[in-house]
């Protein structure tokens, strides 16, 4: 066998180490070469969100209920007061916005402007409204003795208090009138609408609002609509004379009367607003 065959099957010599070193990568360098990927990656997406996807900023903190949001003839009205007719005015706010503007209900309602203006803005300016009149009403209720503070902390002492009077009757197996618990709203609107009554007669007592014969037969004759009667048996609506609805003529002129001067009061009080709370105030 010639020498050239014996070496063609002698087996094939093993890389030298020089060679193989050449090749093959050392533990250490493949670690770092790792690091420094993870840290080239997360520097690209830290970038590329900070400048094509931008998180939003977080939104303000809304106010605390005792944020004053306004102060209107010197009395500082808090947001907790006013968030009362935040929610009052929702429903008559949204049905503004559908029939006027065709507006939906979705995720960005209240803050997508129709002529000019946000049913956000636009609710929170008549509750501002609201507000203002309840604080005309409470001052002169106050200035009359019917109330002793008029502030909206009072307010809250007397729902507490009322509150706590009703669990005991109850617990005393005493009867009550109305609810055994008043909500803050409920409370609201209850001692308003006793304020309003009392001082329809006050204010009629002291002169403020006048209720000659000559004004009540003019208000009978331009409000006729008001006195029509049915017969229940003969289903006939009738008029009836003056003398024999008087009363009724008198509570509602002076009703009327009432709800000009405290609208007229509300229409020129001092009111100083806190915008940037105002602003800040959600409404969804």
């Amino acid at each position: 066998m010639s020498t050239s065959v014996r070496q063609a099957r002698r087996p094939a010599a093993a890389p030298s180490r020089r060679a193989a070193a050449g090749f093959v990568v050392p533990a250490w360098a493949v670690a770092v070469v790792g690091l420094l990927a993870a840290l080239v990656i997360t520097a690209v997406t830290l970038l590329t969100v900070r400048h094509s996807d931008p998180e939003p900023q977080a939104q303000a903190a809304a106010p605390p209920p005792t944020a004053v949001i306004a102060e209107i003839d010197g009395q500082k009205i808090p947001l907790r007061e006013l968030a009362l007719y935040l929610a009052q005015d929702r429903a008559v706010t949204f049905a503004h916005f559908q029939q006027a503007y065709g507006a939906t209900d979705g995720p960005h309602f209240w803050t997508t402007p129709h002529g000019g203006q946000t049913p956000s803005d636009y609710l929170k300016k008549r509750a501002l409204t609201d507000v203002t009149r309840a604080t005309v009403v409470l001052e002169l209720a106050h200035r009359h003795q019917l109330i002793a503070d008029p502030g909206y902390d009072a307010f809250l002492t007397g729902w507490t208090t009322e509150n706590a009077r009703r669990r005991q009757a109850v617990a005393a197996h005493q009867i009550i009138y109305g609810p055994v618990q008043y909500t803050e709203a409920n409370y609201f609107t209850y001692v308003l609408h006793d304020l309003d009554a009392r001082l329809e007669q006050v204010l009629t007592q002291a002169g403020t609002i006048p209720a000659p014969d000559s004004a009540l037969r003019a208000y009978y004759r331009s409000h006729l609509d008001a006195f029509r009667q049915q017969d229940a048996t003969t289903r006939k609506i009738t008029t009836p004379r003056f003398g024999e609805v008087v009363q009724q003529v008198r509570q509602g002129y002076v009703h009327s009367r009432y709800q000009t001067l405290t609208t007229g009061l509300a229409r020129t009080a001092r009111v100083s607003i806190e915008k940037t709370v105002l602003a800040a105030v959600p409404v969804d």
